[in-house]
């Protein structure tokens, strides 16, 4: 009972249904055609010969009173083949007629009628005789139908029986096309089913013409090649913010066993663990919420605040915080243009506090970083440029992966390696670009094309 349901559901089944209904629908319109047609045809046909035989008996007994006499009334039934006649009197009186329709009832009705004289089927008409305009009797024409309806009967049975045949034929040939047409569906079917996140490698084979299954198996593989990239990457991400998290983890507990032992007594080594258990608390707090940033990110829950702001206000704003917290550099800044930008102000503004943070922390003293921002045609382009150590070139396509990092002498220094990601993505949701140019020992600097809306310069 469970195959049976599970075969009614298969879209082989549904669609060998659809095709033996269509067919049968179209045999029975050929069919019916065909028999309806030949029928009204032979019908026709015998009316039409009973018809002219009557007409020629009216026009010999308007010239001859001899057709009242039964034999000659026998000659022309044989002659005409199964036509027999009778001729009645105006008060319907039998004045001469064919031998089988002796003791025969025959009501005189308009049109043609059935009759049934010994098992055999008739059709028979009355028609007035008229002599010089006056009325003087009644003709009955009578026609023998058997042949006819025996080969109509014998057409409708090989009609059925071929109709049976054809049906049953087309439903197995459809089903055989239908299945080996659905045959690469269940291939990827079965595929799909192999497939688990432990053994995302699999794919779809593609052989056959170009139709829309080679298509939907090529969109597929796509599919499982994204989708595996996501899960790399999604694993990739677990591990390295794992590993982030147990350094200082570690270094936490690792001051908190030595408070345990030493601190109590010793304010010098209470004050170096309370000092460094804050900064891997601070460590682990921007980094959780930079975690929950790209989280958010990732599943489009974090809302972004578009509105006009002046331009200029923040760039001054962030030249103040910067020149506040790295007093050993140099911050310049030439040229910043007066406008109202359209955008979400605090997102622009962590984006380039985030580069500026890098420039910062990888330019050693007395070296020397420059702020600058120019109008484009149809937006802003600011430069943050600095005299730090540089990144070395094979890096810089991977320095906006999450918890990348690039040679040693920059992971050597504080950072978690979700900055530049989350630059990246404030970037790309105000649908503008990122260009970094560096070279190791001589600075780096970075370029980000912000479109405006509608610009309006002061």
């Amino acid at each position: 009972m469970i195959n049976l349901f599970d075969w009614k559901k298969k879209i082989s089944t549904k669609l060998t249904i659809i095709y033996a209904v269509m067919f049968i629908l179209v045999i029975l319109l050929l069919n019916g055609a065909a028999y309806f047609g030949l029928r009204y045809f032979i019908i026709n046909s015998a009316h039409s010969n009973l018809d002219k035989t009557m007409e020629f008996i009216l026009n010999r007994i308007n010239s001859s009173y001899e057709l009242y006499e039964t034999d000659i009334i026998e000659e022309i039934s044989q002659t005409e083949q199964n036509i027999y006649f009778r001729i009645l009197s105006p008060q319907e009186n039998i004045l001469g007629q064919s031998t089988l329709l002796k003791d025969q009832t025959i009501p005189l009705k308009p049109g043609y009628n059935n009759l049934i004289i010994d098992d055999r089927p008739f059709i028979y008409r009355s028609s007035f005789i008229l002599k010089r305009g006056n009325f003087i009797g009644y003709l009955q024409g009578v026609r023998e139908m058997t042949l006819e309806y025996r080969f109509l009967r014998a057409l409708l049975t090989v009609m059925i029986a071929t109709s049976i045949v054809g049906i049953l034929g087309a439903v197995l040939t459809g089903y055989m096309i239908t299945k080996k047409t659905l045959e690469p569906l269940s291939r990827m079917t079965k595929t799909v089913r192999n497939i688990s996140f432990n053994d995302l490698g699999k794919r779809l084979e593609l052989t056959g013409p170009e139709d829309e299954l080679y298509h939907l198996a090529d969109t597929f593989n796509s599919m499982l090649d994204r989708l595996e990239d996501s899960f790399k990457k999604q694993q990739q991400f677990i591990s390295d913010a794992s590993h982030e998290l147990r350094t200082p983890i570690s270094v936490i507990r690792g001051y908190i066993n030595l408070l345990d032992r030493w601190g109590k007594n010793e304010a010098e080594v209470r004050d170096e663990a309370i000092e460094a258990i804050k900064n891997e608390a601070g460590n682990m707090q921007s980094l959780t919420e930079g975690l929950l940033f790209l989280a958010r990110s990732d599943s489009d829950q974090l809302e972004i605040k578009k509105d006009y702001f002046p331009w200029k206000e923040l760039i001054d704003e962030l030249l103040k915080e910067t020149e506040m917290i790295s007093e050993d550099l140099l911050i310049e800044s030439n040229r910043t243009p007066e406008l109202e930008f359209y955008g979400d102000r605090k997102l622009i503004k962590q984006m380039l506090r985030i580069f500026i943070d890098n420039s910062i922390k990888y330019t050693p003293a007395g070296g020397e970083i420059r702020i600058n921002s120019v109008l484009t045609g149809d937006g802003v382009k600011v430069s943050i440029a600095d005299t730090g150590i540089g990144i070395a070139e094979e890096d810089i396509p991977y320095i906006f992966e999450r918890f990348y990092r690039a040679d040693k002498s920059r992971s050597e220094e504080k950072g978690l390696g979700l900055g530049l990601s989350i630059a990246k993505w404030i970037i790309e949701e105000h649908q503008g670009e990122v260009v970094i140019n560096s070279k190791p020992g001589q600075g780096t600097s970075v370029e980000v094309f912000l479109p405006n809306k509608a610009e309006n310069t002061i």
